[in-house]
């Protein structure tokens, strides 16, 4: 399961109406992981059509999860979020763990509940279910072909050329593609869950921080002599 949370400078839930950081976990029960965190500013200005854009975006870069732990459940944004995208937003405090464990829970209890609406006649109990708008997705990002074969792609720019990407949406299926061919990477910083993609794809990484940025090379490791 993935549940996000949205949290203060001191570390505690925070209203989606408030600057906070976003904090993105996997896991279940009390062992969790974190997958990815940014800063999360919605707008003040440009009425509801851009807090509505800035939403869709927010909800693009959690995606597939619709779990989301906050300091607040009401006002428009939270009824966007439900009503629209078929979030669940959940009110807790504590330290995080703590917080993540109970959500998971209840979440589990909720989709027994659920289970049992479908074995009803048609309607069901009335408290499932919701509509869901569908979020265009953004174009996959490319890699460019160089002459020795290998390849490159400028996450900081991808990033930067269409707000619906998370290092995991352009990086993601750059990293499967099949036959694997050296990858560099020209990022700001690595992503949390770069190093662990990099071990699980067997890849050995190389670093060099140049013009003011990262780049990060990828190849294969090496046959094992036997």
């Amino acid at each position: 399961m993935q549940i996000a949370l949205h949290l203060d400078a001191a570390g505690q839930p925070a209203s989606l109406n408030t600057p906070g950081r976003l904090f993105l976990y996997e896991g279940s029960g009390t062992d969790w992981t974190l997958v990815e965190d940014w800063p999360l500013e919605l707008p003040r200005e440009g009425g509801i059509p851009a807090l509505r854009a800035a939403v869709e975006r927010m909800v693009f870069a959690l995606a597939p999860c619709t779990v989301l732990i906050s300091a607040e459940v009401r006002g428009y944004v939270y009824s966007l979020l439900q009503e629209q995208y078929g979030f669940s937003v959940w009110r807790s405090t504590g330290p995080v763990e703590a917080m993540l464990a109970s959500v998971c829970a209840g979440e589990e209890e909720r989709a027994q509940q659920a289970a049992c609406c479908d074995t009803k006649p048609e309607g069901g109990c009335g408290g499932c279910g919701g509509k869901v708008a569908a979020i265009s997705p953004p174009p996959a990002v490319q890699a460019e072909n160089r002459p020795d074969g290998s390849r490159f792609v400028d996450l900081a720019a991808a990033l930067a050329s269409d707000a619906r990407h998370n290092s995991r949406s352009v990086l993601g299926p750059i990293l499967m593609a099949e036959p694997f061919r050296p990858l560099t990477i020209r990022m700001d910083h690595p992503p949390r869950w770069f190093a662990r993609a990099v071990q699980a794809g067997g890849l050995h990484s190389t670093e060099e921080r140049r013009d003011g940025a990262l780049f990060v090379t990828l190849t294969l490791e090496p046959e094992p002599v036997r």
